[in-house]
């Protein structure tokens, strides 16, 4: 996909040896028209389970729309997905980075820049790079890591009962992709940013069912003492972004893939690459 228009800001990272982001990024960038509804882009998303999509007009890319927005942008702000359009509620501005940048450079390029990652051959965005692409990676990497420094013990638990629209507006407070259901001290569920696009917009809900209708049950967890690579293969094998961890059937934490990634960086030591922004405008 060509840009017409853009500006990169910042400096060019060194390029090294394989792996290279050219061999883990999802190619084929899913896009859609900026003059798109929310809704229009909701389906889009859905059909391809994919958690972004970004906008074109005549010139190229132009923006782009992510699962959290349509949580933050969108809904906690009251507005109708089928009457809102996607240049309202999307991002202009993404991190950047070139094709032949390492494994390493590239987790600590997301890291640093808390965001997936756009992959630019020169003025053509060749591909994408999100947590979930270097988690498939991470699975296969030579040596194991721990993940104790990443691990999150400060969950957002939810009653399953609640509505949904009481879930999502509590979502966006804590800015959480992932609330954990809870019955007796005990969870019994997630429900994530991904149900909300496939389990009840896509499928015509309402945001007044109770949140145990929609969310993913039975939970898979793993004890806390797990390194890595295991949490890497079991997220690539399921499709989870999120993995809580427990005792027992206790809950004690959770570790999203975007943590994973962080632990790889910090096991490492690796220091952050200078990124290019594109700024699309």
């Amino acid at each position: 996909m060509k840009s017409g228009r853009f500006s990169f800001l910042g400096d060019r990272m060194q390029r090294h040896a394989d792996p290279m982001a050219r061999e883990f990024m999802s190619k084929g960038v899913v896009s859609i028209n900026q003059d798109s509804t929310v809704k229009k882009a909701i389906v889009t998303m859905d059909e391809h389970n994919i958690g972004s999509v970004v906008l074109t007009d005549s010139l190229g890319p132009c923006g782009v729309f992510t699962e959290r927005d349509l949580v933050s942008r969108v809904l906690a702000r009251g507005k109708d997905p089928e009457e809102t359009s996607l240049s309202e509620v999307a991002s202009p501005k993404f991190p950047s980075i070139v094709p032949t940048l390492t494994l390493e450079e590239t987790a600590r390029a997301m890291i640093d820049r808390k965001s997936r990652l756009m992959v630019f051959e020169g003025a053509d965005l060749a591909g994408m790079v999100t947590p979930t692409d270097i988690v498939r990676v991470l699975k296969g990497v030579e040596y194991d890591f721990s993940i104790l420094r990443v691990i999150s013990t400060r969950m957002v638990t939810v009653d399953p009962d609640s509505h949904l629209d009481e879930v999502v507006k509590l979502m966006d407070e804590r800015k959480t992709g992932s609330v954990l259901l809870t019955e007796d001290g005990r969870w019994t569920g997630i429900f994530t940013e991904r149900d909300l696009v496939k389990r009840v917009l896509a499928a015509g809900r309402r945001l007044d069912v109770k949140v145990k209708e929609v969310a993913t049950t039975p939970l898979v967890t793993a004890p806390p003492g797990i390194f890595g690579r295991e949490v890497a293969g079991i997220m690539s094998l399921h499709g989870f972004k999120r993995l809580p961890l427990a005792i027992e059937g206790e809950g004690v934490g959770i570790v999203t893939a975007r943590d994973l990634v962080e632990a790889y960086a910090l096991a490492k030591k690796l220091r952050p690459p200078r990124v290019d922004w594109v700024q699309w405008n």
